[in-house]
């Protein structure tokens, strides 16, 4: 049966009120507000079941809280926000591996501190090949970004980032920059709903493209990052939401991050 077919009968099923099912709306926030068969396991993993799951996707299409999107069910705002996707690591910048690639800056074309450059190929550099390098460190930067440790951050659009800042390391003249790129870790949990929708809506999935460049203009008086698109892109990288992904190849986006035509 194809995944198509499969979300068909699932999201057949019989269904509960979309008010009765809330149990799944933690699940759903962490994961861009869309649901289809390939997360099933994700879904058995956080204790649910698909069955349940689909059918709240059946009701919420039904009374028009949602919208069915090829194999995907994306959730309307009005009955979910999407939150930053939950991403750990078993790294740290600390670590004797990252250490070569850490340029500590003080050019004034750029702002001071300490910046992750090449992390690729740090993690090449454990033994990993390119692919595994490339996952582990999108998964890396990720769980550093939505802690707060780590930004590609600037207050100005005309000055592009030395690299991905961490504010965690002695010995780095920052200032005020690690205050502000704290302050940029939860503006970007207050406005990654936004960043995913509005590229939920000017991308055709199989285009290859994700994001909206109208989103760094959208939210410029929300955030002191000018570049913050770049911090949400990472996230999404490190969700999956890129199938395919490669060291040579980003994937393909797929719903929440682009809609599906007929």
């Amino acid at each position: 049966m194809s995944s198509l077919g499969a979300c068909a009968v699932l999201i057949g099923a019989a269904s509960p009120a979309l008010s009765d099912t809330s149990v799944y709306t933690g699940f759903l926030e962490t994961h861009g507000c869309t649901y289809g068969p390939m997360l099933d396991a994700e879904v058995r993993a956080a204790g649910l079941t698909p069955e349940g799951l689909a059918s709240h996707a059946r009701t919420a299409v039904q009374s028009g809280a949602a919208e069915q999107n090829g194999d995907w069910v994306v959730f309307d705002a009005s009955v979910c926000t999407i939150k930053l996707p939950e991403i750990t690591s078993p790294y740290e910048i600390a670590d004797d591996v990252l250490a070569p690639y850490i340029n500590r800056v003080s050019d004034p074309a750029y702002e001071a501190g300490c910046y992750l450059r090449d992390w690729q190929k740090a993690f090449e550099a454990i033994g990993l090949d390119a692919d595994a390098a490339f996952a582990d460190g999108v998964e890396f930067l990720a769980a550093e970004i939505t802690a707060g440790r780590m930004s590609f951050y600037s207050d100005s659009p005309l000055r592009t980032p030395f690299g991905f800042q961490t504010i965690v390391l002695e010995g780095c003249d920052q200032g005020a920059r690690a205050e502000a790129i704290k302050a940029s870790s939860g503006d970007l949990a207050q406005l990654f709903d936004t960043y995913v929708r509005m590229s939920y809506a000017a991308n055709t999935c199989g285009d290859g493209q994700s994001g909206d460049m109208a989103f760094s203009e959208a939210v410029q008086d929300s955030t002191d990052n000018a570049w913050m698109l770049m911090d949400a892109m990472m996230l999404t990288m490190a969700a999956g939401w890129h199938e395919g992904m490669t060291a040579q190849n980003k994937g393909l986006p797929r719903p929440p991050l682009c809609h599906i035509t007929p």
